[in-house]
């Protein structure tokens, strides 16, 4: 009986002694932790500031950049020019494209890494483009294209990428290009889509009778596409009759 009652003791004393440990240790250390503590805290209170900050200044560059885009899509009239920021209108497309390009290089030079600022760069490769400066247009779009692929707008820059290609004599280089693509099981681009490119750029450089192969293939693989009925009238022949017709 004495034993056990020694070995509770023992366990006992033991217990007390680490406790006792533990309390002189918060007690040495007390101020080192709370320094921890507030540091993490800091930590956590920077972060939850930087993400705020982040999202306010992505809704403000998105308001900016729709600011930009109204006054690129906006209409030219004969009428006095409308002040109306949802609505602006201008008395020719001059002075409408330079208050564009004023605005959306404001997204760009405000707002650098935020997706409103690539987005803006495909509008400015737009006006580049518009006026004859095809080299800016292709790094504007380029640039886009990094950040951006996946975006609504990807395809029609891809497009116009191509469209600069041809305008400044590399139609042998984009041809082997979309060939290449052709081959490939996903593109960025549809395969009608990218047939149709095939066949343009053949016609450009004088490939007639490869351009109207192409045609015929996008009919014979893609009776159903956008580009089919141009494709029809290029080569002279009509639309299959409907199967439903009569019923």
């Amino acid at each position: 009986m004495n034993q056990r009652l020694t070995r509770k003791e023992i366990k006992r004393d033991q217990v007390q002694e680490t406790l006792a440990g533990i309390m002189e240790f918060l007690r040495e250390n007390l101020r080192t932790l709370l320094m921890l503590g507030c540091l993490v805290l800091l930590a956590v209170g920077a972060a939850a500031a930087y993400w705020s900050y982040r999202d306010s200044k992505e809704i403000e560059a998105s308001e900016q950049l729709a600011k930009a885009i109204r006054i690129y899509s906006a209409e030219v009239t004969d009428a006095p020019a409308s002040t109306d920021p949802g609505a602006p209108t201008y008395p020719d497309s001059m002075s409408r494209d330079v208050e564009a390009r004023s605005q959306l290089e404001l997204v760009v030079g405000d707002f650098g890494s935020s997706d409103a600022a690539a987005i803006a760069k495909a509008y400015l490769g737009e006006l580049d483009a518009q006026a004859g400066d095809l080299d800016g247009a292709r790094q504007l779009w380029e640039e886009f294209l990094e950040s951006q692929g996946n975006n609504m707008l990807a395809s029609e820059v891809r497009l116009n990428l191509m469209s600069v290609d041809r305008a400044q004599g590399r139609g042998q280089e984009l041809m082997t290009q979309i060939r290449a693509m052709l081959a490939e099981a996903e593109t960025d681009l549809p395969k009608d889509v990218l047939l149709d490119q095939l066949a343009l750029t053949q016609r450009e450089l004088g490939l007639d009778a490869e351009s109207r192969q192409t045609l015929q293939q996008l009919l014979d693989e893609y009776p159903q596409s956008v580009y089919a009925a141009q494709a029809r009238a290029e080569l002279g022949t009509s639309a299959p009759a409907n199967p439903l017709a009569g019923f």
